[in-house]
């Protein structure tokens, strides 16, 4: 099993001449993805009981010119699901909770024609009825996203909508269904679900740089969102409200922690074999509870071995991505604060693990004049009384070869 008692050996140990040829294939990877600007992040892969890499790359904080590493806190968005997931099934299995419950059976408040229909169970497997809302404006990086609500507000306001399926016949991703799980674990444990989630998995699985974002401000060690424009030039990302984002994406965390987790969900301990065997039981379109749960595809390295995946999307902000193997004890995690490149650095990470060759990516034009410009704009910035000067004696030598010839002609003019 993945041991997190190894984190800082071997942290240091990969950074040695002797490491493994896969190791060096995966920092070759990683580097290039840097260096084309397609990386701000922290990335790790664990294998048979040994972190064989991790590293950070590009800027938490491009103001403060803050390093990423792998200690380094970033909003993993819908990952969260995974967690509230667990905790549910806790609450189920402790009597607290009954799966076949209806939202009306906890949320008195709900709209009742919706809330008696709906279970539970529906709400943990997106087949509750409810719309699918990705795209949903509340759930995106404008206006609608920024403005502040708490999560029953913004339950009410937002996720009462119509059923679009008759619950139990389709499977569409919500957003709002795992919000509404959030607030039925308040109901039925009595207490925030903040509260809950640490102390019922953040703290037992030793998990110290997580949580869950309640206050609206960034945690000590937590990176800046941002969104990549063209090569390593990236603009600060919109500032969106994660209370409302909840128990269905408002948690932090860092990639070492994240380790913690999917060792927690391989031996036990914390969580229960019985419910490490519900999350990983996919029902429709692949969906178990918190992870899709497939076989890699046959055109790829590794075709045909089980696999479970989850991405976190918080537009503008941040992106992160989880990918494990059972069967060969792996796991590839990535998390990211540069939003708006995945140039599939996942997958060529994955090609990698399954003795495959990854597909390099390559530079736009964009991308490489933008390169280029770095190195002249990094100048400018850092001499500004000297750029101002330069700029100045440039615009008045314009000037002065502009008008010369002018006057030249009208003199002539006036000779005739």
């Amino acid at each position: 099993m993945l041991g997190v008692t190894v984190l800082g050996a071997i942290a240091g140990a990969v950074l040695h001449a002797d490491e493994s040829a896969e190791t060096a294939r995966i920092r070759r990877v990683a580097r290039v993805y840097a260096e084309y600007g397609y990386l701000s992040g922290s990335v790790l892969v664990a294998k048979q009981g040994k972190v064989i890499y991790e590293q950070g790359f590009g800027e938490a904080d491009r103001q403060q010119h803050i390093l990423n590493t792998p200690q380094t806190k970033f909003g993993i968005a819908s990952l969260t699901k995974q967690f509230t997931a667990v905790l549910v099934l806790q609450q189920a299995a402790e009597g607290k909770i009954r799966l076949e419950g209806t939202v009306s059976d906890y949320l008195p408040w709900y709209r009742k024609d919706t809330g008696a229909k709906m279970t539970v169970e529906q709400l943990l497997h997106h087949t509750s009825g409810l719309p699918g809302d990705f795209d949903q404006p509340e759930f995106g990086d404008g206006r609608e996203a920024q403005d502040r609500h708490a999560p029953r507000e913004f339950a009410e306001k937002v996720c009462q909508k119509d059923l679009v399926n008759e619950p139990g016949t389709r499977w569409e991703y919500s957003n709002c269904g795992y919000d509404l799980l959030g607030l039925i674990l308040e109901s039925a444990s009595g207490k925030r679900f903040g509260t809950l989630l640490r102390e019922r998995l953040l703290e037992p699985i030793g998990m110290k740089d997580t949580g869950l974002e309640e206050n609206g401000v960034l945690q000590p060690g937590e990176a800046r969102g941002y969104v990549r424009r063209a090569g390593r030039r990236y603009t600060l990302g919109p500032d969106l409200d994660r209370l409302h984002l909840f128990s269905g994406g408002g948690m932090y965390s860092t990639v070492e922690d994240l380790l913690r987790w999917n060792e927690a969900l391989s031996d036990g301990g914390v969580i229960s074999h019985e419910i490490r065997e519900q999350i990983f039981k996919p029902g429709l379109h692949d969906w178990g509870y918190g992870w899709f749960v497939t076989k890699i595809p046959a055109d790829a390295p590794g075709a045909g071995n089980p696999m479970a995946e989850m991405r976190g999307d918080m537009p503008g902000n941040y992106f992160s991505w989880i990918l494990r193997y059972p069967e060969q004890d792996a796991v590839i995690i990535v998390l990211r604060n540069g939003y708006g490149s995945t140039e599939n650095l996942e997958q060529n990470l994955q090609t990698v693990l399954f003795g495959g060759e990854p597909r390099m990516p390559s530079r736009s034009v964009k991308d490489i004049a933008a390169e280029l410009w770095i190195v002249p704009a990094n100048w400018i910035a850092s001499h500004s009384a000297v750029s101002v000067g330069i700029l100045i004696w440039a615009t008045i030598a314009i000037c002065i070869v502009w008008r010369k010839p002018r006057m030249t002609k009208e003199s002539r003019s006036g000779g005739h």
